[in-house]
């Protein structure tokens, strides 16, 4: 009892402390060890449900795509069989319409197909529905005629946007032919300059870009210069490719300056834009007269005749 009586109350205060603190930093310590075991178990868990998650929705996609793709095959044999050139000729205008995806062809048949029948469907249902009123062949005529006109709604769509490409690649292609003229006088060979004048317009013409780049690659690949460049111009739907072409193959075998030669030819090109925009200009008037004659003539002769008549009526009466 001597030797408990003689202990220090601050030694035994501080000793307690210590072990509550101790056991208070142990406690959250191991709390905060399980939290975060815990989380990291819940995180591979959650990654684990999205993996999950996204292996069925690849696996869902893919089978949707493979069934996209069995119709789109199945479409495109039957149209290859029965008629190679249309599929050809079909090709070749979505390859101008920007679309190089080798199944654009069965995808574009599928979609029209696709279109097709939905046209009549709909057609369907809104006779049905709302022109119920009609015989029953005024509505299979109408049926008929929305799916008519679901199927050719892509065609349209294709040859816009032809329109819209070839119209964007020929007020371009000068300033291809500019750059070939600096390239040229840079001392690149024609191949280099078709290689890097396709990287160099990637943002202002990206349709240009990719033929150019498709262009190099055949190039690279062994094929001549002028083959490559004529079918680049198929591709494009440019006659002014083609002539570019012809122009390369002369100045090679007769052995003019290519140089020269493309300063020739672009300053031509720019001629021909220009010709054809004061062509343009000049033809505003005659197009102009028919609205002018149905919509504004009139108004002018009934503010110039109208006065006259009611003063003469008036001096009548």
């Amino acid at each position: 009892m001597e030797h408990i009586s003689q202990i220090n109350p601050l030694l035994l205060i501080s000793v307690v402390g210590s072990l509550l603190i101790f056991g208070i930093i142990y406690y959250t310590t191991q709390s905060f060890t399980n939290n975060r075991n815990r989380n990291e178990i819940q995180k591979r868990l959650d990654i684990k449900k999205k993996k999950e998650i996204r292996a069925e929705e690849r696996k869902q996609a893919s089978n949707n795509g493979a069934v996209v793709k069995s119709i789109s095959k199945k479409t495109s044999d039957f149209y290859s069989t029965s008629d190679p050139k249309a599929t050809r000729k079909l090709q070749l205008s979505l390859i101008q319409a920007g679309y190089l995806n080798p199944s654009a062809v069965p995808r574009f048949l599928a979609f029209r197909f696709g279109m097709g029948i939905a046209g009549l469907v709909f057609g369907l249902i809104l006779m049905i529905t709302v022109y119920n009123e009609y015989t029953v062949i005024k509505q299979m005529m109408y049926a008929l005629a929305s799916g008519v006109v679901g199927y050719f709604l892509p065609t349209l769509y294709l040859r816009n946007r032809i329109k819209k490409i070839v119209l964007e690649n020929r007020s371009g292609f000068p300033d291809v032919m500019d750059l070939m003229v600096v390239a040229a006088e840079a001392g690149l060979t024609t191949e280099a300059a078709v290689e890097r004048i396709s990287k160099e317009i990637t943002l202002t013409y990206p349709n240009l870009s990719i033929q150019l780049n498709i262009a190099a690659l055949e190039i690279r690949a062994g094929r001549p210069m002028d083959q490559a460049l004529h079918s680049m111009g198929e591709r494009l739907g440019l006659e002014e490719v083609q002539g570019f072409a012809t122009m390369i193959q002369q100045s090679k075998e007769l052995g003019t300056s290519i140089s020269d030669a493309l300063r020739v030819y672009s300053d031509e090109m720019r001629h021909k834009r220009m010709m054809k925009a004061e062509e343009k200009a000049y033809a505003l008037p005659a197009k102009m007269s028919v609205p002018v004659t149905l919509f504004i003539l009139p108004i002018v002769v009934g503010v110039a005749v109208v006065p006259t008549v009611v003063r003469m009526m008036g001096m009548d009466m």
